[in-house]
This record gives C-alpha cells, sequence and structure tokens, in this order.
C-alpha cells in the first residue's frame, strides 16, 4: 500500500543514500503544500519505498523489497512527468526519454579553497546559471528559482559558494538537497569567459569537504562522461547509477 508519509515513516529509513535524500529533503523543506508531497510504501507493516513529488517532479527510493509494480502503476496515476530513480530498482514505465548517468561520493581529502569567496544575489547566481545551459542543463524558471532557493536558504537548507573576478560573478556551485546525513550538489557552473582556470574544481572540492566536515556524506549527479571525468579528478568517487524518466 501507498500511502502519504509522515516524519515518523521516513526517519524509520533515515539514511544517506542519494535517492532518499532528495526525498527527505523535500519532506523536511516544504512538507504540505500544494506542489509537494512525499509518500511512502508500505507492505505489512515494513517501510520498502519513498517518492516524492516536487512540481512534476517524481523521485523515488526503491529497495529489494519495494513492489516496484504498485509504484509504477501510483506513478501513472499520478500524472508523473518525470522520475529519478536508481537504475537498480528502475521501474516499468514507458518513457519518451531516458537520461542515465552516475551518482557520486566524494571520498577525496579535506580541502579549503585559496579563492576569495563571495555571497551573489540570486538573480546574479541566475544570470551565471543562464551563461551555461545547453542540452543537458537547463534552468528553471525564475521566479521558481527565486522561491525555492530563498526558501531553502532561510531554512539554512541549502549552502552557496561561489567567486567573482573583477566584480563579475565567475563560479558557482551549491546544495540542491540537504539532510541531516547528506546533501546533494549541483548548479555547478562558471561563466564561459572564465573557464579553464579551475575554478569548478576549487569550489566542488571546498563544498563537498565543507559537507563531510559535518560529517554528512556529499554526493553529486553526473549525465555525462566528461562531468563525472570532472568529479572524479575532484575527488569523487562512482557510488550508484540513476536514471531519469521523461514521461
Amino acid at each position: 500500500m501507498i500511502r502519504p508519509a509522515d516524519r515518523s515513516d521516513l526517519l524509520r529509513l533515515s539514511c544517506a543514500d542519494p535517492f532518499y535524500t532528495r526525498i527527505l529533503s523535500v519532506f523536511e523543506s516544504y512538507g504540505d503544500v500544494p506542489f509537494a508531497d512525499c509518500w511512502v510504501q508500505d507492505i505489512e507493516a515494513e517501510i520498502t519505498s519513498a517518492v516524492s513529488r516536487f512540481e512534476d517532479k517524481f523521485s523515488l527510493y526503491l529497495t529489494g523489497s519495494s513492489d516496484r509494480e504498485e509504484v509504477a502503476a501510483f506513478l501513472r496515476f499520478q500524472g508523473a512527468r518525470c522520475v529519478m530513480t536508481d537504475d537498480e530498482y528502475c521501474v516499468d514505465i514507458h518513457a519518451d526519454k531516458e537520461i542515465s548517468g552516475e551518482v557520486l561520493v566524494y571520498r577525496g581529502e579535506e580541502y579549503y579553497s585559496k579563492l576569495e569567496l563571495c555571497r551573489p544575489e540570486i538573480k546574479e547566481l541566475y544570470s551565471l546559471l543562464q551563461s551555461c545551459e545547453g542540452e543537458a542543463f537547463r534552468v528553471p524558471d525564475y521566479l521558481v528559482f527565486l522561491s525555492d532557493v530563498t526558501h531553502c536558504l532561510n531554512l539554512g537548507k541549502c549552502m552557496i559558494l561561489a567567486t567573482d573576478i573583477d566584480g563579475r560573478l565567475a563560479s558557482s556551485v551549491m546544495t540542491v538537497s540537504e539532510t541531516p546525513n547528506a546533501a546533494i550538489i549541483g548548479a555547478v557552473a562558471t561563466h564561459p569567459d572564465f573557464r579553464k582556470r579551475g575554478l569548478s574544481r576549487e569550489l566542488v572540492r571546498t563544498i563537498a569537504s565543507r559537507i563531510n566536515a559535518q560529517g554528512r556524506e556529499a554526493y553529486v549527479f553526473s549525465a555525462s562522461e566528461a562531468n563525472t571525468r570532472f568529479y572524479q579528478n575532484s575527488g569523487f568517487e562512482i557510488a550508484a547509477r540513476f536514471r531519469e524518466l521523461i514521461l
């Protein structure tokens, strides 16, 4: 049976798994609001799966005990348009497009950047991300981005590191999901005018080190071989594979 989740349900699953991190982060950041929901699958009093929705994007945490057929039927009923899941436990559901890649975890040494860090304005950060848009990377609508980032910053569930050069925001990185056990790094961007200087590597290693220093795992999702090599060269190791289903 799939039913709405409460905090005690999700804490029974408490772990540093990256897919669970995405789900618990939605629950802790937004709770009961019209555009976000969390559910669990309960089989004979055992929590076997968890599902979250943020707008039309769904995240799955599945296990070997999950009833994946029930989860697939639930996603269809909910009108899911985008589903992120562990490739090992992918549900059988028709998708118009699939994106796959690696989930990496930081295993590098503690690192402190020599860069002078700054706290960018959200609009400035958004413009930087726009300068890095491509087929594999799209930024959301500005008002959605502004609302989400502001809300998470106010809750203390978002960390942003950035550096500027000659008064221009050159590079940035942030956490996009945070829980007591783990954080997921995303929005890694360097303006085209300032590439080939190692800025992203400096920021990624620094934010991952800060997360580890807090006793948490630092994860990143990579959908390209080039990005995976970049993260491996920055101290990350492959921990799992993900699959993103566009329905």
